[in-house]
């Protein structure tokens, strides 16, 4: 088991739990509704973050990051994308299980950015900010929609 996965597993845990407080509350018909202008619905919201999540796991096992390929388009309800992000949970950790401490200390520019420094261990926590952005982001949805934003969000994102 490498370090990250002893060290870090609660809190690859809690970002999963603060995204999925997004479902407390909420109906399918709450899942068609975007605050306006060209921002995405509230399933759309969580399609983007389920793809994120998807293309960042997929990239700890081939090294390559590539967005837009890993979530099936269409209606999707509540229960189905909390089975979705189930599964991508599992997928994730799966895939940082697999990886050595070396692994860990290896470059990942999956963006061709040539970053120095920039290793599979900083795209972890890459990805896991995606996860707090995503709660931010959806915070403003769920006040949009007169919804209770949770303790554990308010606690991270206000």
């Amino acid at each position: 088991m490498n370090r990250l996965i002893q060290q870090r597993a609660h809190m690859i845990d809690l970002s999963h739990t603060l995204r999925d407080e997004v479902f407390r509350g909420l109906s399918d018909a709450d899942m068609d509704f975007s605050p306006g202008g060209t921002a995405p619905t509230l399933r759309g919201l969580l399609l983007e973050q389920a793809d994120v999540q998807a293309a960042y796991a997929e990239s700890f096992r081939s090294m390559k990051l590539k967005f837009g390929e890993a979530t099936p388009a269409g209606h999707q309800s509540i229960q189905e994308l909390r089975e979705r992000f189930a599964g991508l949970d599992a997928e994730l950790i799966a895939a940082l299980e697999t990886l050595s401490d070396d692994d860990l200390r290896r470059p990942h520019d999956p963006r061709g950015l040539k970053a120095p420094g920039y290793t599979v261990e900083t795209s972890y926590y890459t990805y896991r900010e995606s996860v707090l952005i995503f709660a931010a982001r959806a915070s403003v949805y769920l006040r949009a929609l007169n919804r209770e934003v949770p303790t554990l969000m308010k606690s991270f994102v206000g």
